[in-house]
């Protein structure tokens, strides 16, 4: 695998708040990094070395080197932790990229709703970054939820340990989007209500809790598709940290 290239943001960055509901926000900020072409070209060349969750991630994951995210990593421990109210020291953070490939008709239960990112550890909270590193913007950026039924999702995932098929039924029990064919979730339904969605642009960043339930807004899953430099592809970071 040819080595990533080094991230390196733009130097005058504008941050901006957009609101989540009533009580949660997520952060915008536009033409992020200095390089993002080469990230897709990288992508392109080492497409062979992506991998898949099976059941997690809807698409392939490639893990980046620390020191090839070093400044994105920084920029989160200086910028987003003062906005989001955590605390510096003891930060942990995972990057890579990312992207969605799956169509509908693959999808598995829990790809079809949204969700929140697990807590690392007891008293830890979860948030994440993402950068969207495609032009088409018809690809979908991400949509931020307020759930109705936590109890019902909960229970659905701890059957879908031990028997996907019992929780397929549960959530059809109380789901309508669960009668249908699968499909990426873009609307409010019987689990969940719709609060936002933040649109995909090129070189956009956003930071988010990863408690707040989300998903990405895929409305148009047909232009999915398997070439890095026309699919879905970001850069993501997942960070977890201890509240200031």
């Amino acid at each position: 695998m040819s080595s990533a290239p080094l991230i390196h943001l733009n130097a005058k960055l504008e941050i901006r708040r957009q609101p989540l509901g009533e009580h949660d926000f997520c952060v915008v900020v536009d033409n992020f990094l200095q390089n993002p072409e080469a990230l897709v070209e990288f992508a392109a060349a080492n497409g062979s070395h992506f991998y898949s969750t099976r059941g997690g991630y809807p698409g392939v994951m490639l893990n980046l080197a620390a020191k090839v995210v070093d400044e994105l990593h920084r920029f989160i421990r200086s910028q987003m932790a003062r906005q989001f109210a955590i605390l510096r020291g003891g930060l942990k953070l995972n990057t890579g990229l990312a992207m969605t490939v799956l169509p509908p008709q693959q999808l598995g239960n829990f790809q079809r709703i949204c969700h929140t990112d697990p807590r690392a550890a007891t008293g830890r909270r979860s948030y994440a970054a993402l950068v969207y590193l495609f032009a088409d913007e018809r690809l979908g950026g991400t949509a931020f939820y307020r759930w109705k039924r936590a109890d019902i999702v909960k229970q659905a995932l701890a059957l879908e340990l031990q028997a996907p098929a019992a929780a397929t039924e549960l959530l059809a029990q109380h789901c309508a989007a669960f009668r249908q064919p699968p499909q990426y979730m873009t609307g409010s339904n019987e689990l969940a209500e719709l609060l936002a969605v933040i649109p995909a642009r090129f070189n956009r960043m956003i930071f988010y809790s990863g408690e707040v339930p989300h998903s990405g807004y895929i409305a148009v899953p047909e232009l999915l598709s398997t070439n890095f430099r026309q699919g879905r592809l970001t850069l993501n970071s997942f960070v977890s940290g201890l509240p200031a």
